[in-house]
């Protein structure tokens, strides 16, 4: 990598070192070195200590004196805590807060749901990162900050899971939400986001194929 801003360079370590860890490159309780990273990614000490800081704050990897920072694998008791973490934050949030969501923000939940249609049936990651973005996307109405980083960073730690394990979701429930949005019923519409995330304690499942120009889906 070549010196640049720094902001931007330590956000391309984050991201690079974060890619490795979720596909596996570097496995759970591998030790790393800022020596060993500053090498890898040609760049100086400073954006890797805040990338491997940034990544020690969200439980992805942990500090071991004198050693360096070990990759962290969630295990399946860690996965339930924030699933159901994640299960009473934005079900409550959309319960709440509601009253945001118009027909604009309908039509981008529903853009991103297309755009996981387009994904190759085998590419796991890209089918967890539109999941991860339509969750923040619905939870970025709120304009709470604080908890939408909370959010955040449990998708994140969820993400090496997933990844790692190549579940696919669905779109399925995300449909189902945003139809009953666009209806105004509310109490299904937190039902279903509630089934949605919870989902995920399930055995992996392959995705199910959409239709693309489905516009409401029949429960």
């Amino acid at each position: 990598m070549v010196e640049k801003n720094f902001n931007t360079l330590k956000k391309q370590v984050y991201d690079a070192l974060f890619s490795d860890i979720i596909n596996g490159v570097s496995p759970a309780d591998t030790i790393l070195t800022e020596k060993f990273l500053m090498q890898k990614y040609n760049v100086s000490r400073a954006p890797i200590r805040e990338a491997l800081t940034q990544l020690a704050g969200i439980h992805i990897v942990s500090s071991i004196p004198r050693q360096g920072y070990k990759i962290l694998q969630p295990n399946r008791q860690q996965l339930l805590e924030i699933t159901k973490f994640r299960s009473a934050l934005e079900c409550s949030f959309l319960e709440s807060y509601c009253i945001y969501i118009d027909e604009s923000w309908i039509k981008e939940l529903r853009t991103i749901c297309m755009d996981y249609v387009n994904c190759p049936a085998n590419d796991f990651m890209t089918h967890w990162h539109h999941n991860c973005q339509f969750h923040l996307k619905l939870f970025s109405i709120y304009g709470n900050h604080y908890a939408y980083k909370l959010l955040e960073d449990a998708l994140n730690i969820q993400t090496i899971f997933f990844v790692q394990k190549k579940y696919s979701t669905t779109m399925d429930l995300h449909l189902a939400l945003i139809d009953y949005l666009g209806k105004g019923e509310i109490a299904t519409a937190v039902t279903i986001l509630k089934a949605d995330i919870e989902n995920l304690l399930l055995p992996a499942i392959a995705p199910t194929p959409i239709d693309k120009d489905r516009k409401v889906l029949n429960l």
